[in-house]
Order: C-alpha cells, then sequence, then structure tokens
C-alpha cells in the first residue's frame, strides 16, 4: 500500500455530526427570537464552531454565553443513535486493516463524547489510537497535536496520510509534514490538499489498497 496509517479527523469526516448540531443551533436561536438558513449555518460549521456562535451572536446581537448556554442545552439532549458513521466508512476502514493498514483519530471533540459513539457503533476496536482536545494542544491548523500523535505512536510520515473534512485539518497535515486529503468539501482559497474525495470508495485507489 502506498499509505499504511491513515490520521482521521472525526466530525464531519468518521461521523455525520452537524446535522444534529445545526438542529440545536436553530433551537437555540430559536428561543431569541431569531433565524438563520441551515445552508448558512452548514457553511460557518465547515469552518468551526467558535466561528459560527461568534458571528450568529454578532449578526443577532446576542448575549454570548446566553446563547451559547441554550445551544448547549439542546445539544446535550440529542441521543447517541442519531450520530452515525458516514456510508462507507467503516467497510472501507475495516478493508485497510485486513490489508494490514492502522487508523488513528485527531479530534478537537473531548474523548468522554467520542468515545460513546464509536461504541454505539462497535467501532472502538478499528482505532489503534487518538488524541482529542483532552490531550491540550492546540487547535487545528496548528500542527503541534499532528507531530504530538505521529511521535507518540512512532509513525512514519511518508506512510502516513490524514483525512479531514476542513481547511484547518489539511493545513495541520501539510504543516505537520504529512499528506492531506479532504472529504466532501472543496479547499478555501489558498489551500491545495494533496487528494480530494467525496465518497470513501474512492479512498482505495489514493492508498493503493
Amino acid at each position: 500500500m502506498h499509505f499504511r496509517y491513515l490520521l482521521w479527523d472525526f466530525d464531519g469526516t468518521l461521523f455525520d455530526t452537524y446535522p444534529p448540531l445545526a438542529e440545536s443551533i436553530e433551537r437555540a436561536l430559536a428561543d431569541f427570537d431569531a433565524t438563520e438558513p441551515r445552508a448558512a449555518i452548514n457553511a460557518l460549521l465547515s469552518q468551526t464552531l467558535d466561528l459560527t456562535l461568534t458571528t450568529l451572536v454578532d449578526k443577532f446581537a446576542l448575549d454570548h454565553d446566553a446563547f451559547k448556554q441554550r445551544l448547549y442545552h439542546y445539544w446535550e439532549q440529542v441521543p447517541l443513535d442519531a450520530y452515525t458513521p458516514f456510508p462507507g466508512v467503516i467497510a472501507f476502514c475495516e478493508r485497510f486493516i485486513a490489508a494490514n493498514g492502522q487508523h488513528y483519530i485527531y479530534t478537537h471533540r473531548g474523548r468522554a463524547t467520542m468515545m460513546p459513539m464509536l461504541e454505539q457503533h462497535n467501532v472502538t476496536h478499528l482505532f489503534a489510537g487518538s488524541m482529542t482536545r483532552d490531550n491540550g494542544y492546540p487547535r487545528k491548523p496548528d500542527p503541534t497535536g499532528f507531530n504530538a500523535l505521529i511521535d507518540h505512536y512512532n509513525l512514519p510520515r511518508a506512510e502516513l496520510l490524514t483525512i479531514g473534512d476542513r481547511d484547518l485539518d489539511i493545513q495541520a497535515g501539510q504543516a505537520a509534514g504529512i499528506k492531506a486529503c479532504l472529504f466532501n468539501a472543496q479547499p478555501g482559497p489558498g489551500v491545495e490538499p494533496d487528494y480530494v474525495i467525496a465518497s470513501f470508495a474512492e479512498l482505495d485507489a489514493i492508498v493503493e489498497l
């Protein structure tokens, strides 16, 4: 295989977690008599949640802490089974492991909310290691966390590919000296992924499975 190790982003890449989050944002906005099109919310979330909050707070002149509190109130009510892996990703991960590949996760999500999703779908065993926001590294696109994971698991950069759905995933990976693949999105200005895919079936050819 061309790549033997894959470094995955979690939200928006492995698991389709944005729809429940977007719905929670809509419900929080409604509490303040505000509305925003779902497409506009999704566009903001494709960058960062912090940017989404700041933009909406500024647009509707909301109290930041009050709005964030309402958002998290609704978000915490989302049932675990509302979060599902993207179509084809688990099958691909299993094929990759069968060919002696290994999977790792680097995410801004905390371990306390990531692990139940993996366990819900019985896929914890597919990942050889992970780092989350609990490890305390700067947020992407800063490559410090990527470098720490690579060093911790002694991964050869030439055989490692990172996969994410946002520009910051690409920027962090490339800054860490590894190839980067953008999933289900178009790169922003100045961002040049090594690969762009719309479905996980396309990864077979990239990794030479």
